[in-house]
């Protein structure tokens, strides 16, 4: 289970997500990608008509959610299209393998340019959740 917080930011969209492991973490972010660039669009289970498996490597958590979602972001505008499906295959502080589904998307409500690092900070706290700031670029 995740939560996504919406921050007030001047021009760029601003999150806070928190999640009960590692896996809902990326799955969050994921999701509130989806939710900025095509509200709504994967509501209805996904004719996937793009299949896709990625990996990541980097240097910490943090590193990893934000290459990760700007993979993600790279994909649906080389494809035009909407991700709504993951699969995490494999998933640690330094390294993600995951399949994605998507579909075709008739334009984009909101034109993210670049998943930012600007206060990202992938950590469990104390209690055993996992939480980050995430900002989006539009």
């Amino acid at each position: 289970m995740y939560t996504i917080e919406h921050l007030a930011h001047t021009a760029d969209i601003r999150l806070h997500l928190r999640a009960d492991s590692r896996e809902d973490l990326f799955r969050a972010g994921f999701e509130a990608m989806n939710q900025i660039i095509k509200p709504d669009a994967c509501r209805k289970p996904c004719p996937c008509l793009f299949n896709q498996t990625i990996e990541v490597n980097s240097v910490d958590e943090t590193t990893l959610l934000i290459d990760f979602l700007s993979d993600v972001l790279t994909l649906c505008h080389e494809h035009k299209a909407v991700f709504c499906e993951l699969s995490l295959l494999e998933l640690n502080a330094n390294h993600l393998r995951a399949r994605l589904g998507g579909r075709p998307a008739n334009g984009f409500d909101e034109d993210i340019k670049a998943v930012t690092y600007h206060e990202a900070n992938v950590q469990q706290t104390d209690s055993g959740e996992w939480e980050t700031p995430l900002i989006f670029d539009i």
